[in-house]
Order: structure tokens, then sequence, then C-alpha cells
């Protein structure tokens, strides 16, 4: 019976350090996975501070612009209303500056019927501009000249906007 006894202790004592030493392997790999994601972000943030970026993150901008111009806005309580704005296109490098500049009267007709179908009220809104910026971007990437080739536009930086 002693016996008996003696070797249960024994498994009993033998279960619990089998589990504290899987606790402590437990505990050893979140470590050094805890310090290898450390170390690796450490590591792009550093990139990132010097300048070490990837080939995109450092894509110069091209830009394309488009000379002011006065487009009248739906009428208001106030009556007629007229925009003047002018605008810089951020956009695609290679033939997307080019295809731009050679349509450039079909560009500036499509602002200005885009542009002649806004309200005044809202567009005086940071709100309305971003709107409309969005409505600029996706009208002036339809396909020029016959191309079903989608041009891809950035953003629509605005480098005058008077409403009246």
């Amino acid at each position: 019976m002693a016996k008996a006894q003696a070797q249960a202790k024994d498994s009993g004592n033998n279960k619990i350090i089998m589990v504290l030493l899987v606790l402590v392997g437990l505990m050893v790999a979140i470590t050094a996975a805890n310090t290898y994601l450390l170390m690796d972000t450490r590591t792009m943030a550093a990139n990132a501070l010097h300048g070490n970026a990837t080939e995109e993150q450092r894509r110069d901008p091209v830009f394309v612009k488009v000379d002011p111009f006065t487009v009248n806005l739906r009428s208001d309580q106030f009556g007629p209303r007229l925009l003047y704005t002018g605008m810089t296109l951020e956009v695609q490098e290679g033939d997307t500056k080019n295809i731009l500049l050679n349509n450039m009267p079909q560009v500036r007709s499509r602002l200005l019927v885009l542009l002649s179908g806004q309200d005044a009220e809202m567009i005086s809104t940071p709100d309305g501009k971003m709107a409309l910026s969005d409505s600029i971007k996706a009208r002036l990437s339809e396909p020029y000249g016959g191309s079903e080739r989608e041009l891809e536009i950035f953003d629509v930086l605005f480098t005058e906007f008077i409403v009246q």
C-alpha cells in the first residue's frame, strides 16, 4: 500500500512538472515571436525614416495643368452664379500626360459640361469640393479619341476656385 501511495505521489509530481514545462515552452515561443515581430516593425520604420522606400513609394508626381476658365453654374435663389476655377491633375506616369495634353479641348469640354450642372451652394463646401474632385476624376478618366483605354488620374488639385 505504501508503494501504491508513493507511485501515485510520483505520478502527480510528474504531471505537474510536465504542465510547467509545457507552460515554460509556450512562454518562450511567445517571447520569441514577439521579439521577431518587434524587430521587423522597427526595421520597416527605420527604412521609412531613412528613405529606403520601395520604388512605388518613390514615384515622382506627374502633373497636367488645366488653364483657369469660367463657367455658368445652375441658377439658385440668388440668380445666375459663376465658377472661376483652375486645376492641376496628378496623373500616372507614361502616356496619360501626353493623351490629356493632346486632347485638351476635349478635356476642357468635359469639364465645362460637368461643372455647368453643379449647384453653387454644394461646391462651396469642403465636402462638395471633394465630391466634385471625384466626379472630375471619373469623367476625365474615360477614354479619348476612339481608344478604349481608361486613364489613371490620381488627384484633382484646385489651384483657383471662386464661386460668385
